[in-house]
């Protein structure tokens, strides 16, 4: 792949990290996958969904820890592409594939899916209610829905939210984590598991050499101009990103699905 140093400072975030193969894990990383395999009980013969898939770092590890068939959706056709390649890389193309779609307008059957998770992709999606909504009619009765979502602690400074906002072409999402939890507060979900943590954040020097280490997997028979500016741009991406994390804390959590005008319970 040849690449020009023009490519690499103008291309959007999402083409670059498509392009790249780079994968984006969920808040709270690998202990996250660890409590939503655990606690969305996936093994094989369940059926889950991936909304906001990314490049699909979480539903492979999911399928490789699990055995369960998922199914991710982003609504860029790059991310979806990239997951499916790196799927087929991984030889988990057999339990796991990747589709262009619309979490707002999803096109599946009412109670099609076991499970529905998501891994943070949710605050970049407009109109929150209508997706949530779409979700919970997708998952079939007594079914499980997952997320875990970033909010902040503290108040970052302006500046910050400027360069941030910057990096994803996007204003960034300051939502509160009674927000989420808010979101989810209806007749057809109970509260199953939920746990809070901090976000963890790197020294500059950790995320220097994880700068570099990224330049030497993506970047071998490039220029070095290129290889320079690819680096310069993911000091910028991840020292920001970084940054942020001071701020943020997540929180996952998992509800079960009831019909409405179910049995109510008391003490959950």
């Amino acid at each position: 792949m040849t690449v020009t140093v023009d490519e690499i400072v103008q291309k959007p975030y999402v083409q670059l990290l498509a392009m790249l193969g780079e994968s984006n894990l969920p808040p709270g990383g690998l202990a996250t996958v660890h409590d939503l395999a655990l606690h969305l009980h996936l093994r094989p013969g369940v059926k889950a969904l991936h909304a906001g898939c990314n490049a699909g770092f979480l539903s492979r590890e999911l399928a490789r820890r699990t055995g369960a068939s998922l199914l991710g959706i982003d609504i860029s056709p790059d991310m979806a592409e990239a997951a499916n390649l790196r799927a087929k890389q991984e030889g988990l193309d057999h339990l796991v594939r990747y589709e262009q779609q619309d979490t707002r307008e999803l096109p599946y059957a009412d109670g099609e899916f076991d499970v529905v998770l998501s891994g943070g992709a949710m605050a970049f999606v407009r109109d929150h209610r209508r997706a949530v909504d779409e979700q919970i009619r997708v998952t079939k009765t007594f079914g499980l829905l997952g997320d875990v979502q970033f909010y902040y602690r503290k108040q970052p400074p302006q500046e910050l939210l400027d360069r941030v906002s910057e990096v994803i072409e996007v204003p960034v999402p300051q939502y509160s984590r009674e927000y989420w939890l808010d979101l989810y507060d209806t007749p057809q979900l109970q509260p199953y598991w939920r746990t809070d943590a901090d976000a963890a954040w790197r020294t500059d020097e950790e995320v220097e050499a994880y700068s570099r280490a990224m330049v030497e997997r993506c970047a071998q028979g490039w220029s070095e101009a290129a290889r320079e500016a690819l680096f310069e741009r993911f000091q910028h991406i991840f020292g920001s990103f970084n940054e942020n994390m001071k701020y943020l804390g997540y929180t996952t959590y998992v509800y079960r699905k009831v019909d409405a005008g179910s049995e109510p319970a008391l003490f959950l």
